[in-house]
């Protein structure tokens, strides 16, 4: 499938681009200047897709969340989540996005202070963003030279947020060696490897070489909440995983994720998801394992 360019006088997108990195690429970009109430979806993608919002407003919907976007404002919807969104009725906005992939997308975001717990941020860097978008729509013909340009605007695009935000937090984190990004991807790899084991924000912050303080502080500001609400946040989810795909009995998963008194799991998943563990697993049965307990 060769690339498609779309250049219509409110709807700009350039779209099918092949893949040329495993890094990091683009796969899509676009402008567009929405009707009132356009909306798109639900649906969900195969790649990381970014919408930044030129002017206007409108709403973003995943999960059970939904977030009011405004000018400025940038919102990620990651792969394979079903999302929504939606143009004002009486201020329908004008938006840029870029869909991208690749084994460098999501220390990109992290660095941009994306993360599923943080989907909506403010830049103020429009200009370069819009030069960015310009630049990989006017390189849509299929040359080798034209696979360049886009690939660099798209680094120059994940740039411009990185560096805003990195400008932002320059002065918090003069006393420390790195920037903030950096002690905030260890936090989140030492969860990721360690969720299992009942650790502490205090082992988080001993592994990494921090004080507990600014980890918190750090922490907040790059993905939007304390270490603490991640780390319960990161078990749930994988507990809730557990209850829909396994038949293991309530305290096998609460020791999985973390948790030795399986009470303390039950009461925490319940203060959460608004429901039992057993409640939940019923809610969700999967009818292969419903099958199983029957035979």
């Amino acid at each position: 499938m060769i690339p498609k360019l779309t250049n219509s006088a409110r709807y700009k997108c350039l779209e099918y681009l092949k893949k040329n990195s495993v890094d990091l690429f683009l796969s899509y970009c676009g402008l567009e200047e929405c009707d009132p109430s356009h909306f798109y979806g639900p649906i969900s993608r195969t790649e990381h897709l970014l919408h930044y919002v030129l002017n206007g407003k409108g709403i973003f919907k995943v999960g059970n969340k939904t977030y009011h976007i405004g000018e400025h404002e940038a919102f990620i919807i990651y792969p394979n989540e079903i999302t929504y969104y939606e143009a004002d009725k009486e201020d329908p906005w004008c938006y840029i996005w870029i869909g991208f992939d690749g084994i460098k997308a999501e220390t990109c975001l992290i660095r941009a202070a994306f993360s599923k717990a943080n989907r909506v941020n403010k830049f103020e860097c429009e200009d370069i963003l819009l030069e960015c978008i310009h630049g990989m729509l006017n390189a849509s013909q299929l040359t080798y030279s034209n696979d360049l340009k886009r690939e660099a605007y798209l680094f120059m695009f994940l740039s411009a947020l990185i560096q805003e935000k990195a400008d932002s937090y320059a002065e918090e984190s003069k006393d420390y060696d790195y920037p903030l990004h950096v002690y905030v991807e260890h936090a989140l790899e030492f969860i990721s490897h360690n969720y299992e084991k009942n650790i502490k924000v205090n082992d988080i912050a001993n592994y990494i070489g921090i004080n507990r303080s600014y980890l918190t502080t750090i922490f907040k500001k790059c993905v939007n909440v304390s270490p603490q609400e991640y780390l319960v946040k990161y078990r749930l989810d994988k507990a809730s995983t557990l209850l829909k795909t396994t038949n293991l009995p309530i305290n096998t998963i609460a020791s999985r994720v973390g948790y030795d008194n399986p009470l303390t799991f039950s009461k925490v998943f319940k203060s959460f998801y608004d429901v039992s563990p057993t409640a939940y697993r019923t809610q969700h049965e999967n009818p292969i394992f419903s099958n199983q307990k029957e035979s």
